[in-house]
């Protein structure tokens, strides 16, 4: 069972995760998403969403949402260059936590680079919760 994202302090990093995007499956998500713009991207280049998708699922497989959890942020940069045929490494770490009347505000950075430690994206995804998990209702 995943541990809750509700119970981990500032400076928590996660487990690495190394995850592969083939060529058949960014053509599966460019059909999926129908977005007329992938096709611009030059030819050997990740599908960014697609990217940050696979780096979100990776975190949640090891840390589930608290309930009454709220993202409230994103901020997201890519490199558009990189070889699909790489091995990708998606790391993560909880950049900040404040707690303030009952709530928890919470920063957590994103990272992904190729096996050889070229960075393709960065980021931080900021979530808020409830600070006991009880959501007023």
């Amino acid at each position: 069972m995943t541990v809750s994202l509700a119970d981990l302090p500032k400076g928590h990093e996660f487990a690495e995760t190394r995850f592969k995007l083939t060529p058949e499956w960014v053509a599966e998500y460019v059909r999926a998403v129908e977005d007329k713009a992938i096709v611009s991207l030059p030819d050997r280049s990740y599908p960014p969403l697609a990217l940050a998708a696979c780096s979100f699922r990776a975190l949640l497989e090891q840390a589930s949402l608290p309930e009454g959890a709220i993202h409230v942020g994103q901020e997201i940069n890519f490199s558009l260059s990189g070889d699909r045929e790489s091995e990708l490494v998606a790391r993560a770490s909880i950049a900040s936590r404040g707690e303030r009347q009952g709530w928890v505000l919470m920063g957590i950075d994103l990272n992904v680079a190729s096996d050889t430690g070229k960075e393709i994206m960065s980021g931080r995804a900021t979530i808020t919760f409830p600070l006991n998990g009880e959501v007023a209702g």
